[in-house]
């Protein structure tokens, strides 16, 4: 592992803008992610080239931050060997995030509107209630639809049968 990180408290307006960035916010992210860094604070930090100072991952928080008139932050300075370093970084922080499994995703969504509504929620998230509300209703049709299968398969003798989705095995009572 390169040791090549310094944390550093600088002047944001040091920082260089890369205007060739592929990743776009649209105004509702942009939106939310003010809200959400109202909500928390400045939790994730910029990371920035330490000999140009140009941004390698977090341009929209830094935006952000100087919309909100914030005139100094704690960054990550790394020492890449060049700019093809920082690009490939810079698709990696944007692209390697995992996938999300949209059934656990449903059972997410269900904790928390049991203790915030759903307009939080939608102004945190970009994702708009009506998607929330159709993930929901998908994923409790689906399971539903699953129950009536094993009910069916059960009368037919099947000892069990498992859930494509969660791969919980139901059993057939003797």
């Amino acid at each position: 592992m390169k040791n090549k990180i310094e944390r550093k408290v600088v002047n944001l307006s040091d920082i260089k803008l890369d205007q060739s960035n592929p990743n776009a916010m649209n105004e509702k992210q942009r939106e939310a992610l003010n809200n959400s860094m109202e909500k928390f604070g400045y939790i994730q930090q910029i990371v920035i080239d330490k000999d140009t100072m140009q941004v390698a991952d977090g341009e929209h928080r830094l935006k952000t931050l100087l919309e909100r008139g914030v005139t100094e932050a704690e960054v990550v300075l790394y020492k890449f060997d060049n700019d093809t370093d920082r690009r490939i970084f810079r698709q990696i922080a944007n692209k390697l995030h995992g996938q999300h499994d949209d059934m656990k995703d449903v059972q997410e969504y269900k904790r928390i509107l049991q203790s915030t509504d759903m307009q939080e929620l939608v102004q945190l998230t970009a994702i708009s209630e009506q998607e929330i509300l159709n993930m929901i209703e998908r994923s409790d049709k689906e399971s539903m639809d699953i129950f009536k299968k094993a009910e069916e398969v059960d009368k037919l003798g099947s000892l069990e049968v498992t859930c494509p989705n969660c791969h919980h095995i139901f059993k057939r009572k003797a």
